[in-house]
């Protein structure tokens, strides 16, 4: 398994919990990770960025063009990172994006025609309406990993996942936790017609 991935958000959205779990999950599969933060004025609500390398990599920062996986719990963090997604080539897959967003079309004309002509997939979802109508509005970013693991191309299983959720979620939020991840798991496989 090599896999780079980013994770963007804005500070308070736990994109830190996002990271221990999906490092949970990969050091329990047994796969060398490493990785890098940047935290820019996390605290009063500014961009969070976490790369992550799963494999065999010497340096944690992803590239422009290099990230197999975006997850952005943030819409305007989204198109911030947008070019860490790998275009297609030789007939491998683009990029492959989940963002956290109301409005499904809120990108510009531009912007979608960037991602057609690199064949980078991206899917959107209100994960935070998700979170709100689940009572915690605090799991939007468990609402977001629940709907990403719904793609056949998510290189991540969905139980295995859940697993992680379980073991890394403090104790008080473990049970509506794994709710939200099942609900948005759900919604994903209905959305993405699985």
């Amino acid at each position: 398994m090599n896999i780079q991935m980013i994770i963007s958000g804005v500070g308070g959205q736990g994109v830190l919990l996002v990271t221990r779990i999906i490092s949970d999950y990969v050091l329990r599969e047994g796969h060398s990770l490493i990785g890098s933060e940047d935290h820019g004025m996390s605290q009063r609500g500014g961009s969070v960025i976490t790369y992550l390398k799963i494999g065999d990599f010497n340096s944690p920062l992803v590239k422009r063009g290099g990230a197999d996986i975006l997850l952005s719990l943030e819409r305007n963090e989204a198109l911030k990172t947008l070019h860490y997604l790998r275009p297609s080539k030789n007939g491998q897959n683009g990029g492959l994006g989940f963002i956290n967003a109301p409005d499904p079309n809120y990108m510009n004309e531009p912007i979608r025609h960037y991602l057609r002509d690199n064949g980078i997939e991206i899917h959107i979802f209100s994960a935070d309406r998700i979170a709100m109508e689940m009572g915690s509005v605090q799991s939007t970013n468990i609402a977001l990993i629940g709907f990403a693991s719904a793609h056949p191309r998510f290189p991540f299983s969905h139980e295995k996942l859940r697993g992680s959720i379980d073991r890394v979620t403090p104790p008080k939020f473990k049970e509506l936790s794994l709710k939200i991840f099942d609900r948005s798991l759900s919604e994903g496989q209905k959305l993405m017609n699985l």
